[in-house]
């Protein structure tokens, strides 16, 4: 019995080290990295443009093009996509959106720019990003109002690999105050026709296989410890 406990603990680090290596190819297929966003122009259609009401959030031309601009340190997988199309926010308070959120592609046209029919890699519903919460602040900047919106959800590769992902909108809303705009939103109006900007970020998967691993490694060394007592 010594033995074979000698020899499972000798072979742990050939599992330790196949595991390492399978989590590296799975975080490898997973998008990852940090990419800035701003709107895009849709020809014909005109620059995208945000709207806002109490609980919703919309966006207009339809299809809304932006442009994607990866982190130029760290962009990681992102570094392969120029364009991506936006949808709506139908409601904050039951987290009901439209979603893919974001579908990432690239437009031979430029990057944020959409002429006629979208390129089909930005309508595939591969390499997206998937919203799940939402919510925004308003808050006074000046003589304007920003409004940031924060953006919770998951990416998820063309290979079906998903990643944490999470950023935020933001717009200002000229001459206003504060309570001036909660006034508006209370009462119905809606406020936008506003260009936006913004920026997202995806995180590695945790490799949870090691934790397992772990625990039987030290299950392992403690049975051997109990014999040898």
């Amino acid at each position: 019995m010594k033995n074979q406990i000698v020899a499972s603990i000798a072979a742990l680090p050939f599992a330790l080290g196949t595991a390492f290596a399978g989590a590296g190819v799975a975080n490898a297929a997973a998008l990852t990295g940090e990419f800035h966003i701003a709107s895009g122009v849709s020809i014909p259609g005109g620059i995208s443009n945000i709207f806002l009401t109490q609980d919703s959030l919309t966006f207009q031309p339809i299809p809304t093009p932006v442009l994607v601009d990866p982190d130029p340190v760290n962009g990681g997988s992102f570094n392969g996509f120029n364009s991506a199309l936006i949808s709506e926010i139908i409601s904050f308070s039951g987290n009901n959106v439209n979603n893919p959120f974001l579908d990432l592609g690239n437009s031979p046209t430029g990057p944020g720019i959409v002429m006629g029919a979208p390129d089909p890699s930005l309508t595939d519903g591969l390499n997206v990003f998937n919203l799940t919460e939402a919510s925004y602040n308003l808050s006074q900047t000046g003589a304007n109002v920003s409004v940031d919106v924060a953006l919770w959800g998951y990416f998820e590769s063309a290979n079906g690999h998903t990643s944490k992902g999470a950023g935020s909108l933001t717009f200002q809303i000229i001459n206003d105050t504060v309570a001036s705009v909660e006034s508006q939103l209370a009462s119905g109006e809606t406020i936008g026709d506003i260009t936006f900007s913004g920026g997202l970020f995806a995180s590695t998967p945790e490799p949870t296989v090691l934790f397992g691993l772990g625990v039987v490694t030290a299950g392992l060394v403690a049975s051997r410890r109990q014999k040898n007592s």
